[in-house]
């Protein structure tokens, strides 16, 4: 028989989840998955108190692991990747036109022609490597923008970090080492920016607390008033990215 329990986890979110009584089964165990969420193997005749009982023992590492699959379900999907034509990037206002201009050379890069365009030149007929050179392109305006944004923020509310690296990741947006190193998503970019000063702050609050406890969350909601809201909109802040904007998954790209 399966039954359907809630929990309240640390971030102020409620999960549903279900627990099954298995004969087999001599401890509790705990199943999570991106496509099905939570499920609890309870051995048979142990009490729906004690499994709750057990289970909310567990509400940090079930957090925890909630904000991974968040990160990685937009993977779930697919999406057909072409080159682009123009694109937005509402973290800056921003709006550019692509142009593509086949010369002799066999590599291809992309640079600012004028506000408002980027020229993707060399063998562009080659649409893959197009695509690699506007993630370059999109990684160097992140590093002009993201830089002296984190630098203004943590100025402003007195959280220091040690150093910052743009990457281009698929399944996190920001991370903050144990030295206070903090790292952030190129496609940041394609986010309001109510979001990206969102991941911002979370990364600088790592600076006082590492996991994400309820110590953690705590010094986000002083710092960021809206943290539950964006948080909530930070689960489908991934279809928001355009295909092209991916690296190739298992692959190694410099940017």
């Amino acid at each position: 028989m399966t039954r359907i329990a809630r929990i309240d986890l640390p971030n102020g979110r409620q999960l549903d989840y279900q627990i099954r009584s298995a004969a087999k089964a001599k401890t509790l165990r705990l199943k999570m998955t991106a496509r099905d969420g939570l499920t609890v193997i309870a051995p048979k005749g142990l009490s729906e108190e004690r499994i709750v009982e057990l289970v909310t023992g567990k509400r940090e590492w079930i957090a925890a692991r909630l904000d991974q699959f968040d990160e990685v379900r937009h993977l779930l999907g697919t999406q057909v990747s072409v080159r682009p034509e123009a694109f937005d990037l509402p973290a800056l206002a921003e709006s550019w036109r692509v142009e593509y201009r086949q010369t002799k050379g066999k590599t291809v890069a992309a640079c600012t022609d004028r506000q408002g365009r980027v020229l993707v030149y060399g063998a562009v007929s080659e649409a893959e490597r197009c695509k690699v050179a506007l993630r370059r392109w999109l990684a160097r305006r992140a590093k002009e923008s993201l830089v002296p944004w984190l630098k203004t923020m943590s100025a402003d509310t007195g959280l220091k970090f040690s150093r910052i690296a743009i990457k281009n990741q698929r399944t996190r947006w920001g991370s903050c080492s144990a030295d206070n190193a903090i790292s952030l998503n190129a496609k940041l970019l394609f986010l309001s920016p109510a979001l990206v000063r969102y991941v911002l702050m979370h990364e600088l609050c790592h600076t006082l607390e590492r996991n994400h406890t309820s110590r953690f969350w705590t010094h986000l909601r002083q710092f960021e008033p809206q943290t539950d809201l964006l948080h909530g909109q930070m689960r489908d802040a991934w279809k928001r990215v355009p295909a092209w904007a991916h690296p190739v998954q298992g692959g190694k790209e410099g940017i």
